[in-house]
């Protein structure tokens, strides 16, 4: 006679785990993203009430034949770039600047960490603040050095550097706290070895620190290339896609044809192609570096 236990396999165990996350992605991931699909196969209008019109790819072409989007796609392109870059820059030199010993390390380490506990909206008020013309932190400054001139930085030439500083301010301190936690686990040893093949700086960064730390600057690499492109809430707070379209990124445009022009069948069009954009810059840093880390 078979005998019937309470414990459960390991397929039954794994299915109890997983079973609540994938209902919890249908609801608020599967769903959503199937909604988006329907508005973009439709023209959506609400003047003189409520309707869908089935258009197919309509929508898709007429992005396609939009300059604004091909802008959007340029101003993206260049504030993700400059937006990483600065990241990986700042947290790399933050953390093998916090992981040597020195008095009050720990407190350093704990202010270093607080910019990242800013909100978005909160870093883009504070940059504002710093940035634009006769109110502006730049300006004091000006005045305060005998110039008679504002400093704004909310122009035109200068508007992605500051949006792409700003960006780098929030979530640097979280790349360097993770290197740190990475580079505190090299051996010891290794670093003694390179003092006694007597090693520079810089060539004891390349052949013993950077070694084990490259797969975790590959990682939030991706990480902020994908944060970057799909960034709101700072550019809508600091600079709202101008002046005039200069800092208008994909995602700010999407949010501009979606909500204020009400478009939503072209706006869920225009998401795709962001999504399709996200998806290729994380398989190309894939191919490009991360399958040779993993190796």
């Amino acid at each position: 006679m078979k005998r019937w236990t309470a414990e459960l396999t390991n397929l039954q165990f794994a299915l109890l785990l997983a079973v609540p996350v994938l209902l919890f992605l249908v609801l608020v991931v599967a769903y959503p993203l199937g909604y988006a699909v329907w508005m973009s196969l439709h023209r959506i209008g609400f003047f003189g009430g409520y309707r869908a019109t089935f258009v197919g790819l309509e929508n898709y072409r007429a992005v396609l034949l939009s300059p604004d989007f091909w802008d959007a796609m340029l101003v993206t392109v260049l504030f993700t770039v400059k937006s990483v870059v600065l990241t990986v820059a700042i947290g790399l030199g933050l953390a093998l600047a916090l992981v040597r010993s020195f008095p009050f390390r720990d407190l350093v380490r704990a202010i270093v960490i607080l910019p990242w506990s800013v909100s978005l909206y909160g870093t883009g008020i504070i940059f504002l603040n710093a940035s634009q013309g006769q109110t502006g932190l730049a300006s004091a400054l000006s005045y305060a050095f005998g110039f008679d001139r504002p400093v704004n930085f909310i122009n035109e030439a200068w508007v992605i550097e500051v949006l792409a500083v700003a960006n780098a301010w929030n979530l640097a301190p979280l790349v360097a706290v993770f290197l740190i936690a990475n580079i505190s686990t090299i051996p010891r040893r290794l670093y003694d070895l390179a003092s006694i093949d007597r090693l520079s700086a810089l060539e004891r960064f390349l052949y013993v620190t950077l070694p084990p730390i490259r797969f975790t600057l590959f990682v939030f690499t991706t990480i902020a290339t994908v944060l970057s492109m799909k960034l709101l809430d700072l550019i809508f707070v600091l600079s709202r896609g101008g002046p005039g379209t200069s800092s208008t990124t994909l995602t700010f445009l999407i949010y501009k044809e979606s909500f204020q022009n009400l478009d939503l069948g072209y706006g869920a069009a225009m998401s795709f192609y962001l999504l399709a954009a996200i998806l290729g810059s994380t398989f190309l840093l894939y191919f490009v570096w991360g399958r040779r880390e993993v190796a």
